[in-house]
């Protein structure tokens, strides 16, 4: 099912790229030749069929494997981190990513994971724009399977307000594109607003669910849906709402949009981590990760010049406990280690244990969400990438969402409810399956009626539930905007961002809610002429 899916997305973007090359390689300047038609395809005569706009489709997606390469800058240099470790759910047990750990020096304008994650968004946005460009203006009307290219419309509007969403959140006020670049002149776009760079991923997500189907057959599994574009639309009001005073219109029309989710939740926690229960009912959008045809090759990119050896798979190697295997997750710089703040204030929930090893040598703190229990991974030969999807957009997720939601627009009981629901799945899942016996996490009380204790309730199952899924630093800086919390003077004590470091957190409230813009950005786009403050 899922090789189905990536072979006929990904396979053919060898010749998407080759393609594209094609189009702006100079040809020699011989006057014999002017005005002969071309040799080979062009631009004009490519877009013919659904087959060769699915093709061109591809290059989108791959794009997204960028932020889960073990090479992405380098050997070594994978840039997962910037999403994962900044927050209190996770920290280190080496210093090799002491940027985003302590907020050190490290984090600059010359950073290079910085500068691969923001080329990466761009990448999406790019490719994005052009299927934008040929679907709206090729006459598609007596080709094969005109309706699924129209909806390729609304896929590439979800990828593109999906990289948008990851901009916002990294790098906050962000130069905004929306139309294809064609000519050096129009590359040097001013930045927006982080407000207008929000507000663009909630056009685009809006504007992409008419164009969607609600499911993708069998084959097409893990391809954008209505549901996908509905969860992010949904979460992007909601954080918009906390940037702008809890705005009631927001928060109001996020519930309305959840409400047309027509997801569940899994009865098996696991599943949502499993290689073997991937586009499950609960899953709103995932990273399709698999096997190369040959083998995946981690120091190769997903879209470059090879075939059958390019990396396909998702690297965590640095959740993962040493296994003796000689891969590269055994060569991985760093562990991620649950922090001793959220271990000693919710270690007993099955949704944090299930994940732990007491024998992975660090008294059973490496966090291996998704390699955990035993048997839910699925390895790929010869480097040891991960063929298990990531997961980006869960119900679950949603859910603590609209409870958010639905307290801040008054409706403190449906809040508790979705709180609770979530916690029953937990408890239920955990007494079945043994990692629990039935009683933890328990039902809140659902006649409590004081808001910020609920608020501090949605707060604390986000904390368990998504712990280690690149949730918490985003939420975290978001409510600082609401006055939900106060992230000012935070250090690396247990009762803030609890580090496993020996040296000092140096976090600046007043600079490192947003990272930096690659200098190379500034220095390249003349539109621009300051970084964010205090870079």
């Amino acid at each position: 099912m899922k090789n189905l899916t990536i072979q006929s997305i990904k396979v053919k973007s060898f010749f998407s790229l080759c393609l594209v090359a094609a189009w702006f390689v100079p040809a020699g300047c011989n006057p014999d030749l002017v005005g002969e038609p071309p040799m080979g395809r062009t631009e004009e005569t490519f877009f013919g069929s659904a087959t060769e706009f699915r093709t061109k489709l591809v290059s989108v997606y791959a794009s997204l494997y960028d932020h889960y390469h073990f090479a992405a800058n380098g050997w070594n240099g994978w840039i997962t981190g910037i999403y994962l470790l900044p927050g209190d759910d996770l920290t280190e047990n080496l210093a090799a990513r002491t940027s985003l750990e302590l907020f050190d020096g490290s984090l600059n304008p010359n950073n290079n994971q910085m500068s691969f994650s923001y080329q990466s968004c761009y990448k999406t946005v790019a490719r994005a724009n052009v299927i934008l460009d040929k679907v709206r203006t090729v006459d598609i009307s007596a080709m094969d399977n005109p309706e699924e290219i129209a909806m390729m419309e609304g896929e590439a509007l979800f990828l593109r307000a999906y990289a948008y969403f990851t901009l916002f959140n990294v790098f906050g006020g962000v130069p905004i594109i929306t139309q294809r670049i064609q000519l050096e002149s129009e590359t040097n776009t001013p930045r927006s607003t982080p407000n207008e760079v929000l507000s663009q991923v909630i056009e685009d997500a809006r504007a992409a669910i008419p164009f969607l189907p609600e499911s993708w057959p069998e084959n097409y599994a893990g391809r954008v849906t209505k549901n996908s574009a509905r969860g992010l639309l949904a979460k992007a009001l909601v954080f918009r709402a906390d940037y702008n005073s809890n705005d009631p219109a927001d928060l109001q029309d996020a519930l309305t949009v959840f409400d047309g989710i027509t997801a569940a939740l899994t009865t098996d926690f696991i599943d949502n981590f499993s290689a073997y229960t991937e586009n499950n009912r609960e899953s709103l959008f995932e990273i399709q990760a698999a096997q190369a045809s040959a083998l995946n090759n981690l120091n190769l990119h997903n879209d470059g010049a090879w075939r059958g050896v390019e990396n396909l798979s998702v690297y965590r190697g640095y959740m993962m406990e040493s296994g003796g295997r000689g891969d590269f997750n055994d060569a991985s710089s760093t562990k991620f280690l649950v922090t001793e703040k959220l271990r000693n204030a919710f270690g007993s929930d099955p949704r944090l244990s299930v994940f732990s090893d007491p024998d992975d040598g660090f008294d059973g703190r490496i966090f291996q969400k998704y390699n955990k229990p035993d048997g839910v991974n699925h390895l790929t030969p010869p480097h040891g990438g991960s063929a298990n999807n990531e997961r980006v957009l869960r119900y679950a997720d949603l859910k603590l969402i609209a409870a958010e939601a639905a307290l801040k627009s008054g409706d403190v009981p449906a809040a508790i409810n979705h709180i609770n629901d979530i916690r029953s799945r937990a408890r239920n899942w955990a007494a079945e399956s043994g990692y629990g016996d039935g009683t933890v996490p328990a039902d809140y009380p659902t006649g409590e009626s004081s808001v910020p204790t609920v608020m501090q309730w949605i707060m604390n199952e986000r904390f368990v539930e998504l712990a280690g899924e690149g949730q918490r630093w985003w939420d975290l800086k978001r409510w600082h905007a609401s006055g939900d919390m106060n992230l000012t003077g935070w250090d690396g004590s247990d009762a803030n961002f609890s580090t496993a470091l020996a040296s000092p957190v140096q976090f600046d409230v007043n600079k490192h809610l947003v990272f930096p813009l690659p200098q190379a950005e500034i220095e390249r786009n003349s539109a621009i002429s300051e970084n964010n403050p205090g870079y």
